[in-house]
């Protein structure tokens, strides 16, 4: 039986308000926002669709390959339990831009596993185009990678393929991730960030370098999750956030304040 959890598609997002008036869609640019515990619909405890709060439609199906949905779990989406889920973006790429700002909610068990989790692709059977990617590389964890492609892993003015031991995920923890980019050099803003904030802790920076763009090209995201052997999401995404330009100190603090609020973290 197949069943709608919290708000349905054609209800607005107003109602997930923060008790301070803030809503992520009074932000502009706002493309694509598939907020904790609402507009999800399930069959048992498998996810059938995950509503788009944006107001833009992109909501989140599988109807290809249904048993490789990720599960339900009161509200929360374990992409690890069945491996290789994936879930389809409706109605176009996202964000569709130079540039962009990215915000996840995340829980992995980074402790115990070599696990690569492709968060964000451009399709849900390749991870050679667009993607977005964290994985723990080495039975130890010093170091934790963080990936995005653009266009591909030939496109080395956008390319980031970087393992550090700034800013680790803690193992089993409620964590929000942050990735902004400038845009490059057509936008006039090379600046490239990737941040991590557990619970009302300080934002970490993970990764901050400079990153051209000099064939201008855009970020394209057809699916959440990889139907890979080995490369889907290891462990839960609660929520997500997608921009398609640059939000400013202020503007990403607004976002990461609510996610925290509605996530319970």
């Amino acid at each position: 039986m197949k069943l709608a959890l919290g708000l349905g598609i054609n209800q607005r997002a107003e109602n997930l308000e923060s008790m301070s008036g803030f809503s992520i869609d009074s932000l502009s640019g706002l493309v694509a926002w598939y907020p904790f515990n609402t507009g999800q619909t399930v069959d048992g405890d498998s996810l059938v669709a995950w509503a788009d709060a944006s107001g833009n439609s992109r909501t989140l199906t599988n109807t290809g390959a249904t048993n490789k949905r990720p599960t339900v779990e009161s509200g929360r989406i374990n992409w690890g339990d069945v491996p290789n889920s994936f879930m389809d973006i409706q109605n176009g790429a996202i964000p569709n831009s130079r540039a962009f700002s990215l915000f996840f909610v995340v829980e992995f068990a980074v402790a115990n596993a070599t696990a690569i989790s492709r968060i964000l692709n451009g399709t849900s059977s390749s991870s050679s185009t667009d993607t977005f990617t964290w994985a723990t590389l080495t039975s130890t964890h010093p170091s934790q990678l963080w990936q995005l492609l653009m266009d591909g892993f030939g496109d080395t003015t956008t390319r980031v393929s970087t393992s550090t031991t700034n800013g680790n995920l803690a193992n089993n923890t409620k964590t929000i991730i942050q990735c902004i980019y400038g845009g490059g050099s057509t936008d006039g803003d090379n600046t490239f960030k990737i941040d991590t904030q557990t619970g009302s802790g300080s934002l970490t920076n993970c990764l901050s370098l400079s990153k051209t763009n000099s064939n201008d090209e855009t970020l394209d995201f057809n699916a959440v999750g990889l139907n890979s052997s080995s490369q889907y999401i290891h462990g839960y995404v609660d929520e997500i956030v997608i921009f398609n330009r640059k939000l400013n100190t202020e503007e990403a603090t607004e976002v990461r304040t609510d996610m925290i609020s509605r996530n319970n973290m």
